[in-house]
């Protein structure tokens, strides 16, 4: 594996705009009816840990030498990479990893956005400008990394942990530089706590994941009414519709609210999670949150939940449900140290007016 060499240091700017961002957050209080009293995410908490301490799977199988956190050597389902120095020029291969790797105080140097402009999510947008960073060159990541425009930008680190099909993409990456990858289940503070060893970053990791579990510990303190409240995530597909709050899919940003999946979860998986529409039922829940793609050109559209027959799915009937916006739902299902956040900004009421009926 070839493997680049670097002395640079971090900017501590990003990090900085992050806090900027959550005095944001904090500021926005929500509604609630009773205290929570749920213990916080799992996820979370593991996290915390893992990044100050070691234990799961995208964890450095070294810890390099004693004079310095390098050389890592980083395992993957793909692959072992060691990164020999502190990086210099990053590259990231997902939107989910400029999201952590912004978080953690790096300014990428390259990025992939669809249709390779210059168009951002807004989490990012905000921690760019709060920031005053520069930001990356982008290229058309539709199709998966651009492997020539990230050879010409000459990284000594690849993030890929949020990258789809890594494996089918690890090897060529490889050639480049160092890659950084994890496991496709792997949660937001797995990919997080990858990212933090490969920069030598544990601390402001600690903090960004600290800042979060608080947030939304406080938050679900104002929606006591979130306590074991179900919930269904569909995102409606040309011919059928995804269920993808299936068992074993990341449910921290719930599941730290205090809401449950439905009982239909377990019926889904990674592997297998369409949704006929003779199985319309199985989106039942206390809560259902809901997509439909911007083409409009789906199973079903948002004109189609006064449809009669969907109207016999009792979430839909009673209006216990809550459409997503597109950033809404790139959020919810790429979830980062910079989305997360966002969506705890964004969702919390709309869960809590699907819970009272009022779609």
């Amino acid at each position: 594996m070839r493997t680049r060499t670097g002395s640079g240091s971090r900017s501590p700017t990003i990090s900085s705009a992050v806090r900027t961002t959550w005095k944001r957050f904090t500021d926005r209080r929500y509604t609630s009816l009773v205290k929570f009293t749920s213990p916080l995410p799992i996820t979370a908490l593991s996290a915390a840990a893992v990044i100050g301490l070691g234990g799961c799977s995208v964890l450095p199988s070294s810890a390099g030498a004693a004079d310095g956190p390098f050389p890592q050597t980083i395992d993957s389902p793909y692959g072992t990479t060691t990164i020999e120095d502190a990086p210099t020029k990053i590259a990231v291969a997902s939107p989910t990893d400029l999201d952590i790797a912004l978080a953690l105080g790096a300014e990428p140097v390259i990025a992939p956005t669809a249709g390779g402009d210059d168009e951002f999510s807004p989490w990012v947008q905000s921690a760019l400008e709060d920031s005053g960073a520069e930001a990356p060159q982008t290229y058309d990541g539709t199709d998966g990394p651009d492997i020539a425009a990230i050879t010409k930008a000459e990284p000594d680190v690849i993030l890929a942990t949020g990258l789809e099909d890594a494996g089918d993409h690890f090897d060529d990456l490889s050639e480049i530089a160092p890659v950084v990858a994890a496991a496709p289940d792997a949660t937001w503070t797995d990919r997080t706590a990858a990212v933090a060893t490969a920069l030598d970053a544990a601390d402001e990791a600690k903090q960004v994941v600290g800042d979060i579990t608080a947030e939304t510990e406080d938050i679900a303190g104002r929606h006591l009414e979130f306590e074991d409240t179900t919930y269904t995530v569909a995102d409606v597909q040309k011919s059928s519709i995804d269920y993808l709050s299936y068992d074993g899919s990341d449910d921290s940003f719930f599941s730290g609210l205090g809401l449950l999946p439905a009982s239909a979860a377990s019926s889904y998986s990674a592997e297998e999670h369409s949704v006929k529409k003779a199985k319309v039922d199985d989106l039942d829940a206390d809560v259902l949150l809901i997509h439909f793609p911007d083409t409009g050109k789906g199973l079903l559209d948002e004109s189609d939940l006064a449809d009669p027959f969907y109207r016999e799915v009792k979430v839909i009937r009673g209006k216990h449900y809550a459409v997503l916006s597109e950033d809404e739902f790139a959020a919810l299902t790429n979830l980062s140290p910079l989305s997360y956040p966002w969506l705890l900004d964004e969702l919390p009421d709309a869960i809590g007016k699907a819970e009272q009926g009022e779609a």
